[in-house]
């Protein structure tokens, strides 16, 4: 195995175990609440649903400061030290002995995995990246006026496929952490037996945590993440301050300080205010609009802010994009279960296993198709071809779901459970793509020392939708689900009320990122 592809593999463990920690408390959430709070399974879903809340909480309230350290300190400190953070944090959320420790450390494991930025930017810029050289190639491709066209065009090319499969093992995280951790969890049967937190069976550790498994796993796989980034991934972030360094300057400065005088104290004040004006310059924001300016001092680096990043045009009209996909995405998701479910004018009669056997189906086809299928619509379309294309067929089939509703009875219910899986699995594939392509686009509107802070911003954009945007499409479909009910007829009536939800959301989501994606492409 070479450089490049050592880097890769080290970098898809990251992804899949960021996926790891997100999805992998989803199978035991409703009875770890069960657990610790003594109630019944008919009251754990809001409980259950605080885990997920709380993880995505601290995910977005630190997203910016995991990109900062990452565009000042360099990409690797970033990724190592909130993999071992997360480790720590999942080991004490495994061996927490409440609902409000639980909680409290959930939260913390999304504070301090929240590097989904670093990774995106990484991943594009180990494309550029010469091994033989330990550089950065992405500075001399844009400072170069005799750039080979072609070669140009072949490191783009190899940049889509390593974002390609990083993402793509996402989706592989997304299908194998349920099952693993699923089948970890409990394995005493602590909450069947009726057994407190507190008690012993046999003296065991796992009786006293019977979560603990998952978590320990996860643990053990952020220290080996960490160590695959520290033994295989390169700094690709050109003159990156020395952490290490500054840490034992302000140990010092901070000491000598107990000793100083208040002047000097006040010549302290007095140059970092100075340093963070000659930052927010115009001169400041010319500089970072190019590349090819390497020599910016310190300062200036680590003083870059979101207001400068969402200042410039070309990337505010990519993020912007990138958040209404999000939102778009997260409200299909979450209005598939309630389709399911409705007795009115959905299927009806779909129990929760049976709505997972579907969403595992389509996992797998999503894991097998998304990666080549990114490939492709790269090679053949290019970037933003790709965005049209995914755009376009990640959200209109879903207008076919109701289909299923037509021909949905008792003898044909495996059938429509196949169809649903086809097409949910299908669409998944190309939201994918989209994904995978607008991390290219975006990453190319701004220069190597702003890139974190970029995907971070993005992240938090995401993050919010991810939110707030169920809230909305639950409205919706309890509106539509309602507006008619089946007979009771042999005839199988025709589903108005799951035609109107998904053709009002396929229709509104459509326009909405077509305007979106026209809009980007005209100022490019």
């Amino acid at each position: 195995m070479n450089e490049r592809a050592a880097s890769i593999a080290a970098l898809c463990s990251v992804t899949f175990l960021q996926a790891y920690l997100l999805v992998g408390v989803f199978p035991y959430a409703a009875f770890m609440a069960i657990h610790f709070l003594q109630i019944q399974e008919e009251q754990a879903g809001p409980y259950a649903a605080l885990f997920a809340t709380t993880f995505m909480i601290g995910r977005t309230a630190t997203a910016h400061l995991w990109g900062l350290l990452a565009d000042v300190y360099g990409r690797r400190v970033a990724m190592i030290i909130s993999l071992l953070g997360s480790g720590l944090a999942s080991l004490w959320f495994g061996m927490t002995n409440s609902y409000s420790q639980a909680i409290i450390a959930r939260g913390m494991i999304g504070a301090l995995n929240s590097i989904v930025g670093v990774s995106k930017t990484v991943a594009t810029e180990l494309a550029f990246y010469d091994f033989d050289k330990c550089s950065n190639k992405n500075e001399d491709r844009e400072v170069a006026v005799d750039d080979n066209e072609q070669h140009d065009q072949q490191l783009q090319q190899l940049e889509t496929r390593i974002v390609g499969r990083v993402m793509s093992m996402r989706a592989y995280g997304f299908l194998i952490a349920p099952a693993v951790a699923g089948f970890l969890a409990d394995p005493l049967d602590v909450r069947e037996k009726g057994v407190t937190y507190n008690a012993s069976i046999e003296g065991s550790v796992l009786s006293k945590y019977p979560y603990l498994l998952p978590n320990l796993l996860g643990a053990v796989l952020c220290c080996v993440s960490a160590m695959a980034v520290y033994l295989c991934i390169p700094e690709t972030m050109p003159q990156c301050r020395s952490l290490s360094r500054d840490i034992l300057q302000w140990t010092t400065k901070t000491c000598a300080r107990l000793k100083s005088t208040e002047k000097e104290v006040q010549e302290d004040a007095v140059i970092s205010l100075k340093a963070a004006d000659d930052s927010l310059s115009d001169n400041s924001i010319q500089q970072y609009g190019s590349i090819e300016n390497n020599s910016k001092s310190d300062n200036t680096i680590s003083s870059a802010s979101l207001k400068l990043i969402w200042s410039r045009r070309k990337t505010r009209s990519h993020l912007i994009a990138y958040w209404l996909y999000s939102l778009v995405i997260i409200n299909i998701d979450e209005a598939f279960p309630l389709y399911c479910i409705s007795r009115n004018t959905g299927l009806g009669g779909l129990q929760e296993n049976e709505i997972g056997k579907i969403l595992s189906a389509s996992g797998v086809i999503f894991a097998i198709g998304q990666y080549k299928t990114y490939s492709i619509l790269c090679d053949q379309f290019g970037i933003y071809g790709s965005l049209d294309l995914s755009a376009a067929l990640g959200i209109l089939p879903v207008a076919l779901f109701p289909l299923a509703s037509l021909v949905y009875t008792n003898a044909t219910k495996r059938w429509s459970m196949v169809y649903l899986a086809l097409l949910s699995g299908v669409t998944k594939v190309f939201q994918s793509a989209f994904f995978s392509s607008i991390t290219v686009a975006t990453n190319r509107t701004v220069p190597a020392e702003m890139r974190s802070r970029m995907n971070a911003l993005g992240s938090i954009g995401a993050g919010l939708s991810k939110a707030f945007g169920p809230l909305f499409v639950g409205i919706w479909m309890a509106f539509c689900l309602s507006t008619d009910t089946q007979d009771d007829s042999n005839d199988k009536s025709l589903p108005i009320g799951s035609l109107l939800a998904w053709f009002g959301i396929a229709l509104v989501s459509g326009l909405i990122m077509f305007a979106v994606l026209r809009s980007l492409q005209e100022r490019n």
